[in-house]
């Protein structure tokens, strides 16, 4: 049952990625490379298809490396609480100004309302021996520490940053840190409270 469960999950998060991809084809006039690196800059698409690779894994070859990779529960924890918020985030800031439509509105769903609250509660519920400590939680910045130093470089180079939050010609870097710190601050108190609810898990399991 458990793999069946990732299973539907990874399939999900990798259909709603390859629909947003077709769509995102057709919204932009840049050419399919241009696209595609744009694409692929945004961190909701990112850690969804970081979904659909290590879930996929643990479904359909439990026994390979990446399963085994993915399968750690410092890996596992750390990747729920990068798709969880990517769904607060988006509700919180984004939603308000993102209006798609047709097939797009309902992939949309998928990556930042579907997939989040499945994979917390596969996490929560289907969790197996936890072994994360609060040492590990600063670790897990390094993903979201690099992706904002790619997006600002690449930023300064091409003028696009995929969320208004880090939008360096709108807001000024100082603007652009402000918002910055406070995300940081998000990742590292919901890392902590991941990781606080694991031992309780863990304590009442023992």
């Amino acid at each position: 049952m458990t793999r069946l469960i990732r299973g539907v999950i990874a399939l999900a998060a990798g259909l709603a990625v390859i629909i947003q991809y077709w769509a995102f084809l057709g919204d932009v006039d840049i050419g399919a490379f241009g696209a595609t690196i744009r694409f692929f800059s945004y961190f909701t698409i990112l850690t969804n298809s970081l979904v659909a690779i290590g879930w996929g894994a643990m479904a359909l070859a439990p026994d390979s490396r990446v399963a085994r990779v993915f399968g750690r529960d410092s890996i596992r924890t750390a990747i729920t609480m990068y798709i969880v918020l990517v769904g607060i985030v988006y509700h919180l800031l984004l939603a308000a100004d993102h209006h798609p439509t047709g097939v797009s509105w309902y992939a949309n769903q998928v990556l930042h309302t579907l997939v989040p609250a499945a994979i917390f509660l596969e996490w929560l519920l289907l969790s197996g021996q936890r072994s994360t400590r609060y040492g590990q939680v600063l670790a897990w910045q390094i993903y979201p520490f690099l992706y904002t130093l790619y997006t600002l470089a690449k930023g300064a180079v091409t003028g696009f940053y995929p969320y208004n939050f880090m939008d360096v010609g709108a807001l000024g870097y100082v603007g652009v840190l402000v918002n910055l710190a406070g995300l940081i601050i998000a990742f590292i108190l919901t890392g902590l409270v991941f990781v606080g609810v694991g031992k309780l898990q863990a304590r009442l399991a023992g």
